[in-house]
């Protein structure tokens, strides 16, 4: 009998700790970088983090907050004008001189493919006035996209005590370029010239650093869309770099890594991201997400106001939690295609949120108030309810009144008959 029991618990057991398994994803390489992060590029969800959120000098990744602001503030065929700091500035670059003129399009070549320290200020410059300016404007737009871990002193990079990022802020930034297609489409670039300038008379080479790219190393990696490469002897080795695979786009941040080790490690890590998470749709932009019934009974569909994405864990059958913000839902009429409220859709510890729109236009009737009386225009009671209820009334008391004095004339008429009938007998017996 015990050893019966013993093998029904046995079974039991490895059923149950097969399950776990199958349902628990699995770990993540191991990373040497001193502060990496993981990230959904679709839904900013962080799905591994290691020291994300301290504070390291970020090298040359600090370009991506540069060429940010280079997409947002200029156009790619603005001519830029090289002043005298420029070419000053020390590590790399592409020797530029002052008083060259090079178009921002081909300035953003220099800084995204070969990290040009040179055109990184002088795109500072060309924005700002000054690299003072210029940090002022990246600290900013840190702050706007979510960064609370950031200060920059200046737009290349270059080793400063108080220039400081982290490995989630600088995600942020690169989830953010990623809505540029310019941006992805120089850091897929491998290699390309300059034309000449008014100065430089010949083609420079570019040639793209971000090894990712070029299948003749062994970090290649196919899915590779953007990426940006870092290094000082202060800052040691950092690195950031984005992936697609079908809908699903992972960004992978890494600060002060000693032994460049990320070429190696970052392919694995892609890999696992891909394998363990995917982007899944809540609703899809103007999808009905829910239903609004007003005061007066009006039915309002409610519709998604872009879609609603979330990061899955790919191992659990977990569902999002949809809850919609009726308490807003307060206004006396709505436009179709209005912002009205706002949806949250909760998985697995993250949140995420949009804007609700109305799917139809509604007015509530207000009538104007006289006395106690709800009433129209011409101030006659606009309710059929009231009429019926207060004829309802006069009628049955008329009733009851009319029923009262039947009562009473029957009850007087049978005293009278009586009285009547009483005197009669009286009478005959009498004769």
């Amino acid at each position: 009998m015990k050893k019966l029991l013993f093998i029904i618990l046995s079974f039991f057991a490895i059923t149950l700790l097969s399950y776990g398994n199958a349902y628990a994803y699995s770990d993540p390489p191991s990373i040497t970088g001193k502060s990496v992060v993981v990230m959904d590029a679709n839904t900013g969800a962080v799905v591994y983090g290691k020291n994300e959120n301290k504070p390291y000098p970020p090298a040359s990744t600090t370009k991506l907050m540069t060429v940010l602001l280079t997409l947002e503030n200029c156009d790619l065929d603005e001519v830029v004008t090289v002043g005298e700091f420029p070419p000053t500035i020390e590590g790399s670059k592409i020797y530029v001189d002052v008083g060259e003129k090079m178009t921002v399009e081909e300035m953003l070549y220099s800084v995204i493919m070969v990290s040009a320290n040179d055109c990184a200020a002088a795109l500072a410059e060309h924005i700002s006035g000054s690299i003072e300016e210029f940090a002022l404007l990246m600290n900013q737009r840190a702050k706007e996209l979510g960064c609370k871990n950031t200060n920059f002193v200046n737009p290349h990079g270059l080793y400063d005590d108080k220039h400081r990022t982290t490995a989630y802020d600088l995600a942020l930034m690169e989830k953010e370029l990623l809505n540029h297609e310019k941006y992805i489409e120089i850091s897929k670039t491998k290699s390309t010239f300059l034309q000449p300038t008014n100065i430089f008379k010949e083609k420079r080479p570019l040639w793209n650093d971000n090894r990712l790219l070029h299948d003749a190393y062994e970090c290649y990696y196919p899915d590779a869309i953007a990426g940006k490469t870092g290094y000082t002897d202060e800052s040691r080795h950092s690195f950031v770099a984005s992936a697609c695979k079908g809908d699903n786009k992972f960004i992978i941040a890494i600060l002060f890594d000693e032994n460049k080790a990320y070429y190696d490690e970052t392919p694995k890590l892609f890999d696992w991201a891909f394998k363990n998470f995917s982007t899944e749709k809540a609703f899809s932009k103007g999808e009905e997400i829910g239903t609004y019934e007003t005061t007066n009974g009006s039915i309002i569909p409610l519709l998604a106001d872009k879609d609603i994405l979330y990061t899955k864990d790919n191992s659990s059958k977990e569902k999002p939690s949809i809850v919609i913000n009726k308490d807003t839902l307060s206004n006396k009429f709505f436009n179709k295609g209005e912002t009205i409220t706002t949806v949250a859709v909760n998985y697995n510890g993250q949140g995420y949120s949009s804007e609700v729109l109305s799917g139809s236009d509604y007015e509530e009737e207000v009538l104007p108030v006289v006395g106690n009386l709800v009433t129209t225009e011409d101030n006659t009671i606009s309710y059929k309810n009231l009429f019926m209820i207060i004829g309802g009334i006069v009628l049955g008391i008329i009733l009851l009144i009319l029923a009262t004095i039947y009562i009473i004339k029957k009850r007087n008429l049978a005293k009278k008959r009586k009285k009547l009938f009483s005197s009669y007998n009286s009478y005959k017996n009498k004769y």
